[in-house]
């Protein structure tokens, strides 16, 4: 019986992890150039710096005070979080929390709305930042370019390893495209769906009492709307993620799921 090709899988995975630094590194440098002209802040998350600082003044402590009174043991904490990305305008949030006693637990409950320099509340469209769903679905085009044609990731370079058809052959830019899409496909889920809810958020906040509303009252709110998907859909997408990429190395038959589809396979050399 013919024994079955190794899996390689630190050496696949260290690839990974260097592949996805460069990566990053790249899209980053070109993500600052891409922001100077448009209004969106489209570099990447991790790079992110938020400040923020106690108030007890604004416009908006009043309508907190007397929409949502504080209980027995319950404390109300008030911040303006100012949000930037590598020296942009960036946003400033609203954010107040209630923290309460249950039993031996702590319950912390809040409301956050964007707020303008007097405090006001402001189109939410300015926290909207595609950047974290375009370099997802930019990733496998970027892994593709690099893997098509017989060439190989930096990543996969230093590490000995190639993508090649089954019958030995390279890579065509079309095949290589279409793996690295498979490969990615639970970040292909994700950035798709963020985009999605980017158009099904409303253009305009709700009035500043519901807001409070449902911060004070969560369970009011959590079987309808954008939200409940969200909540349901996560823990699916992360149970498939793990099937999707770990199941296959653990089970070996000498493929992963995406290069069975697309009758590719990693080598050594």
């Amino acid at each position: 019986m013919a024994s079955l090709p190794p899996r390689h899988f630190w050496r696949r995975l260290g690839a990974y992890l260097i592949d996805i630094i460069i990566f990053q590194i790249v899209f980053t440098f070109l993500f600052l150039a891409v922001s100077k002209v448009t209004p969106w802040d489209v570099t990447l998350p991790f790079l992110q710096n938020q400040q923020c600082t106690e108030t007890t003044s604004g416009p908006l402590i009043p309508k907190i005070e007397a929409e949502w009174p504080l209980q027995p043991g319950e404390t109300r904490s008030n911040q303006l979080c100012h949000i930037s990305w590598l020296g942009s305008k960036g946003y400033t949030v609203f954010v107040s929390k209630v923290v309460s006693q249950q039993g031996t637990g702590t319950s912390i409950r809040a409301v956050s709305v964007p707020v303008d320099d007097n405090g006001n509340p402001i189109d939410p469209s300015v926290t909207m930042r595609p950047s974290s769903s375009i370099v997802l679905l930019l990733l496998p085009l970027a892994f593709a370019y690099a893997s098509a044609s017989g060439k190989r990731t930096p990543g996969k370079r230093l590490l000995s390893l190639r993508v090649t058809t089954v019958e030995d052959g390279p890579l065509a830019l079309g095949l290589a495209a279409k793996r690295e899409i498979f490969k990615f496909l639970p970040f292909v889920l994700i950035a798709i769906f963020n985009l999605v809810s980017l158009f099904l958020l409303p253009s305009s906040l709700p009035p500043f009492e519901q807001l409070i509303q449902q911060a004070r009252d969560p369970n009011l709110f959590t079987a309808s709307g954008l939200f409940a998907l969200t909540g349901a859909l996560a823990p699916m997408l992360f149970v498939f993620t793990l099937i999707w990429w770990l199941y296959p190395l653990i089970v070996w038959r000498g493929q992963t799921f995406y290069d069975r589809f697309c009758d590719t396979k990693v080598v050594k050399g």
